[in-house]
C-alpha cells in the first residue's frame, strides 16, 4: 500500500484513511466465537469526525454506543481479546461487547469525550475493514424472470450439449437455471435487519432521485444477444454470460447502473470494484458443477470439528460455443424493476426472494 495514497473508506457519512495494522483473530477468553479465519491486515486511522451528537455526558465522564452486527464482535474483540484491549488502552476508555448470539450496541464509556470518540473510529473502521471476510447476502439486479428467456436458456442449454459435446469441461450441471436469470448490479453484505431496511430506504430514495433522471421515463428495452467470457483465455472460461445491448442505442441504462452504485458505496453498502458496470446476464458458471470429485479439504480448523470442504472450480473450452453462438438471440425484455434480492434464498417458483424494489417505467 502507497502510505501516501491510503485507501479511503466512508462510514456513516464520515471519511477514514486506511492505514496498516496487523490483527490476529482468536477467541475471547471468556466468549466463545468461533474463527478460521488466518490473519489480516485490518486498518484505521485516529482521526475522527469530531462532530458526535450520540455522545453522552454521565457522573463518570462520557459513553457511546456503536451500532455493529453481532457476526462482526470477533473481529472488534481480536486474538485474546487483543484488539479490544489495544483500543482501549489508546484511547483510555472501557469497551462492553455483547456475548456470542446476542444483538446488541457496542457500548463505549471513559472520562475523557476524545477518547471515546476516537474508540468508535477505530471499532467502525475494523467493523468496516472485517466486513469484506462475510460472504454476500443481497444483490441489486434487474431480474429477468421471463418464459420466453426461460425458453431460450434451455434451447441454448440444449444445443451446447449437442454441438459442444467433446469440449472440455461441459456438463449440463453448469448452466445457470432461467428462474435466476438477472443482470448484476452490485452486490452487498447486509449482516442485521437495521442494515436490510437502510438498504431498502435507500433503494427507494434512488427510486425518487435516478430513475427519472436517467431514464427520462421512457422504457428500457435491452436483447440478450451472443456471448463472452469472464477471463482473458476462452479455453479456460468460469463463467459464460449472455451480452446486453440497448435497443434504442442510448447509454441511458448504463448511466442509471453507475449512478446506483456510486449512490450504494457512497453510503458504505457496496464496495466499489470497476470504474463501470458491466452488465450482463450469466448462463454458465462453473460453480454450478455437480462433480463430488471436485470437492477438496478447506484448510485445517484449530477446533476437533470435522473439516470443511470446498469446491474446485474446473473451468471449461468455451471457444467452439463463442463462435457458435456469436450471434445467438436470447430474446428482447423490457426491465421493469430493481430488485434487492436475498442471496440463497428462493420464492415458490424458484425465482431469488425479493427484500426490496421499485418499478421502472
Amino acid at each position: 500500500m502507497d502510505v501516501m495514497k491510503p485507501t479511503l473508506i466512508n462510514i456513516g457519512g464520515r471519511c477514514y484513511r486506511k492505514m496498516p495494522f496487523e490483527q490476529k483473530i482468536e477467541h475471547h477468553p471468556d466468549q466463545v466465537y468461533s474463527s478460521q479465519l488466518d490473519e489480516e491486515e485490518l486498518t484505521w486511522d485516529d482521526e475522527a469526525c469530531d462532530s458526535v451528537e450520540s455522545v453522552e455526558k454521565t457522573e463518570q465522564g462520557y459513553r457511546l454506543c456503536v451500532q455493529v452486527p453481532n457476526s462482526l464482535f470477533k473481529f472488534i474483540i481480536g486474538k485474546r481479546a487483543e484488539t479490544k484491549r489495544k483500543i482501549e488502552k489508546e484511547t483510555n476508555t472501557q469497551i462492553l461487547i455483547p456475548r456470542q448470539g446476542e444483538e446488541g450496541d457496542v457500548v463505549i464509556t471513559g472520562p475523557q469525550r476524545s477518547g471515546v470518540v476516537g474508540a468508535r473510529s477505530r471499532i467502525e473502521v475494523i467493523a468496516e475493514s472485517s466486513r469484506q471476510k462475510i460472504p454476500f447476502t443481497h444483490f441489486l439486479s434487474f431480474p429477468l424472470y421471463k418464459s420466453n428467456l426461460g425458453k431460450k436458456i434451455n434451447e441454448f442449454k440444449v444445443r451446447v450439449l449437442k454441438d459442444c459435446f467433446e469440449c472440455r469441461g461441459i456438463d449440463a450441471s453448469i448452466f445457470q437455471l432461467p428462474t435466476k436469470i438477472h443482470l448484476t448490479v452490485g452486490m452487498m453484505s447486509l449482516l442485521s435487519d437495521t442494515e436490510v431496511k437502510y438498504a431498502t430506504d435507500l433503494l427507494s430514495q434512488c427510486y425518487q432521485e435516478l430513475v427519472s433522471k436517467f431514464l427520462q421515463d421512457t422504457a428500457v428495452v435491452v436483447e440478450l444477444k451472443g456471448v463472452e467470457y469472464m477471463n482473458d483465455d476462452p479455453a479456460e472460461v468460469d463463467v459464460l454470460y449472455a451480452k446486453v445491448l440497448i435497443k434504442d442505442g442510448s447509454n441511458r441504462l448504463q448511466r442509471l447502473t453507475d449512478a446506483l452504485v456510486d449512490r450504494f458505496v457512497s453510503k458504505g453498502l457496496m464496495k466499489r470494484e470497476f470504474d463501470q458496470v458491466k452488465l450482463h446476464a450469466t448462463v454458465m458458471n462453473t460453480k454450478l458443477r455437480d462433480n463430488p470429485e471436485a470437492l477438496t479439504p478447506a484448510k485445517k480448523s484449530r477446533t476437533e470439528e470435522p473439516p470443511r470442504f470446498i469446491k474446485k472450480r474446473l473451468s471449461f473450452d468455451a471457444r467452439k460455443i463463442i463462435t457458435l453462438f456469436e450471434d445467438f438471440s436470447f430474446g428482447e425484455f423490457h426491465l421493469d424493476t430493481i430488485h434487492l434480492s436475498i442471496r440463497g434464498s428462493f420464492d415458490a417458483e424458484g425465482h431469488y426472494e425479493c427484500a426490496a424494489s421499485v418499478p421502472l417505467p
